[in-house]
């Protein structure tokens, strides 16, 4: 196994992990999109959770289209979708969604003065300390109502 691939998943570990019910065509999207955001610096826990939704929407997506060529669906005289036609364009739907939302995350985030990236990508190479940890992590701000008095 490399390096890159045991520290994907130990930074997978520290996330919570896959669901139960993902497959190899999930993890490979999930992962890859993961690495990017790694890259960048821009991940946390509810990153993740976008993360995990992506890799499902997409790996359906990717399945639904090559079943779609397969098939080589005509169109009807009224122009209707075919049934998996209409999951696939469902499943884009989501997909524009939340890329919106990754791409929109840390330009949120600084907006708000927050810094782009929590301390958790920090700790991360780092070795625990010898008498455990003392402080205690919370990777986003939660959002408070405005005062509607």
């Amino acid at each position: 196994m490399t390096a890159s691939a045991s520290s994907m998943e130990r930074l997978v570990t520290l996330l919570g992990g896959w669901p139960e019910h993902f497959e190899a065509e999930e993890r490979k999207h999930g992962e890859s999109l993961l690495s990017v955001l790694r890259r960048d610096r821009v991940l946390d826990e509810a990153v993740f959770g976008l993360v995990v939704r992506y890799a499902v929407h997409r790996a359906a997506y990717h399945r639904l289209s090559a079943e779609i060529a397969d098939e080589q669906f005509q169109a009807t005289d009224s122009h209707y979708l075919s049934g998996k036609e209409q999951s696939r364009a469902f499943h884009e739907n989501k997909l524009l969604t939340l890329e919106r939302e990754l791409l929109a995350t840390p330009y949120a985030r600084a907006k708000n003065g927050l810094s782009s990236q929590t301390s958790f990508m920090d700790l991360l190479d780092e070795q625990p300390p010898e008498g455990g940890g003392g402080g205690k992590v919370m990777p986003f701000r939660p959002m408070a109502k405005k005062d509607r008095g």
